[in-house]
């Protein structure tokens, strides 16, 4: 079968980001980081809901086993729990469950995922990088929360902390630093903590040009699946010798995420944005796709599937 893209029946968002497919609803849930909402779309009835948060920003939603209307986000420097029925236009409440204080200001709550226990793992990353481009600083941490155990630093020292996954056996945590255009690996430990710190993957290694990675999935044979903000495309990488196996054009410049999701988890999603602020020094930054920007799509007919998304444990 060849793999073919159309369009979700979800708005156009200024930043599509973080889609996270959950297998008992049946619905994708993402977030629009500028437009400081949070989205559920609903594969049964091909429709859209869409929720504004009186926040900054806005760059994840996982939603918390054992419920469908408990959510957890991340907004600024905060990890919150918030209620939400899924359909209304807003959120019944919101409280802070964690807060970074050993942070820069001006850094903040990024790309998120949970691991089998539902421990929540997340990165952050410094606002003024859009402007700042390569020369920002390497301040940015990933770290790994839960309530049994709080708020741990799991690595440091990098620019951009983004997309993250495991492999099919729960060994390996796969992470991306936006702003060193690399995937690294580390050893993960079930008591959740991580070491062996490696590369996997360099753009300039494959001499690349443009463009970076951004959110990234893995398929039930373990290969990632990442998103090339700027390139529009995504790239499908074996991480055990860092080639590229696949690349799929995406019609929309600025390319975000991407997450496995259908009833059998067949179909990639596919997140956009459509922000360009005058002085980026991002690459791609200042090109668009005016009719596809900040739309969501879905691919079919792909040769693999992926993997079921893991709620947060409260």
């Amino acid at each position: 079968m060849v793999a073919a893209i159309e369009k979700v029946s979800i708005p156009a968002l200024a930043v599509g980001e973080a889609p996270h497919w959950d297998i008992a609803t049946q619905s994708l849930y993402l977030v629009d980081v500028m437009g400081s909402a949070i989205v559920r779309y609903d594969l049964a009835s091909d429709q859209a809901f869409v929720a504004k948060l009186d926040v900054p920003a806005i760059s994840f939603i996982i939603p918390v086993a054992g419920s469908n209307e408990k959510f957890v986000i991340g907004s600024g420097h905060n990890i919150c729990l918030i209620d939400w029925d899924g359909c209304s236009d807003k959120i019944d409440s919101m409280e802070v469950l964690c807060e970074i204080t050993d942070q820069p200001e001006t850094n903040v709550v990024n790309d998120a995922k949970c691991d089998a226990i539902g421990r929540l793992w997340f990165g952050t990353y410094n606002t003024t990088v859009i402007f700042a481009g390569d020369e920002v600083a390497a301040s940015a941490k990933l770290y790994s929360y839960s309530k049994e155990e709080g708020c741990r630093v799991q690595a440091s020292n990098m620019k951009v902390s983004n997309g993250l996954t495991w492999d099919p056996e729960w060994n390996t945590l796969y992470h991306i630093d936006t702003l060193t255009y690399s995937i690294c690996r580390f050893d993960y430990n079930k008591d959740g903590s991580i070491e062996n710190h490696e590369p996997v993957f360099t753009m300039e290694d494959k001499n690349i040009q443009s463009g970076f990675p951004d959110g990234m999935t893995i398929d039930k044979e373990g290969k990632l699946w990442v998103a090339l903000f700027g390139k529009s495309e995504v790239a499908c990488i074996d991480p055990s010798n860092g080639e590229i196996l696949e690349k799929i054009p995406i019609p929309a410049c600025h390319v975000t995420s991407v997450a496995w999701g259908g009833p059998n988890l067949e179909d990639l999603y596919v997140t956009t944005g459509n922000l360009r602020p005058e002085g980026a020094k991002l690459p791609g930054m200042a090109e668009s796709s005016p009719e596809n920007d900040g739309c969501t799509f879905k691919i079919t007919g792909l040769s693999t599937s992926g993997l079921p998304m893991n709620r947060f444990k409260l």
